[in-house]
């Protein structure tokens, strides 16, 4: 049961075309659930919803287009076993819904791992699990490849391709930590590490999202419009590399100061 009589497909479609999204895009969807729950009361009319959107995101794609959700789980770094073919996202209802409802690959990284459908897919799983942000990463895959970060509904800093960034640049509030832990598939249970790009204890190393607004406030390729009640964004990985780069170069701590 909607909450408004709104035209779901038509919001969704305008909102589509304010961010210029087309054909052949490659999409790295950050998203927010309760973008879609404005809309509705039921849990039926939830997983309707999350179907249209979904479905209208990959038409407006197209075959050659390429959409990425994140499913990333963080339990591996607290020392606990990461079953592939069990283990939810925590980032979300939309990606976990992505992932079992239109059965789509997972990349194998145990931490920040990716629900991939699209033209791109067999090159992305393809990328080294060993070091998180590193350059045989999927991060340096979607760099590659210039995806689009869509954030539907959810801030700025909510952006992980930042902690790419991040690692590339060296920011001295981060540091190379090894994680030790299981790692299951298939009923196949080793043991592997993983090099994480880890934010130091003692300060606050989280990305504040005004300094994400003021690096990106004059950019023509950043587009925002508003769904309802929440604001969505766009931007390529290319403009944000290159804008927060060069942030970095002058101020180190740019991104959480």
């Amino acid at each position: 049961m909607l909450r408004k009589k709104v035209n779901i497909k038509k919001k969704i479609s305008i909102l589509f075309r304010e961010l210029n999204i087309k054909r052949n895009d490659n999409i790295l969807l950050h998203s927010n659930a309760a973008g879609i729950l404005q809309y509705t009361r039921s849990k039926k009319g939830k997983k309707k919803l999350f179907k249209i959107f979904l479905n209208l995101l990959l038409k407006k794609i197209g075959q050659n287009g390429t959409l990425l959700l994140p499913t990333y789980n963080y339990d591996f770094a607290k020392g606990k076993t990461f079953n592939y073919n069990k283990c939810n996202s925590q980032v979300g209802e939309l990606s976990n819904f992505f992932l079992k409802e239109y059965k789509v690959k997972r990349s194998l990284d145990p931490i920040f791992s990716y629900a991939i459908k699209g033209k791109l897919k067999k090159k992305l799983l393809r990328s080294k699990v060993e070091v998180c942000f590193g350059e045989q990463s999927i991060f340096k895959k979607i760099d590659d490849y210039n995806f689009k970060i869509f954030g539907f509904c959810c801030p700025l800093n909510t952006m992980s391709f930042i902690h790419y960034i991040e690692k590339k640049m060296g920011v001295r509030y981060r540091f190379n930590k090894i994680f030790v832990s299981t790692f299951i598939r298939n009923n196949i249970k080793q043991k592997i590490k993983l090099e994480y790009f880890v934010g130091k204890k003692n300060i606050d190393y989280r990305v504040k999202k005004h300094n994400l607004e003021q690096a990106f406030k004059n950019l023509k390729q950043f587009l925002s419009s508003d769904f309802g009640n929440f604001n969505c964004w766009i931007i390529n990985t290319k403009d944000c590399l290159e804008v927060i780069t060069r942030k970095i170069k002058k101020k180190n701590n740019f991104l959480i100061k």
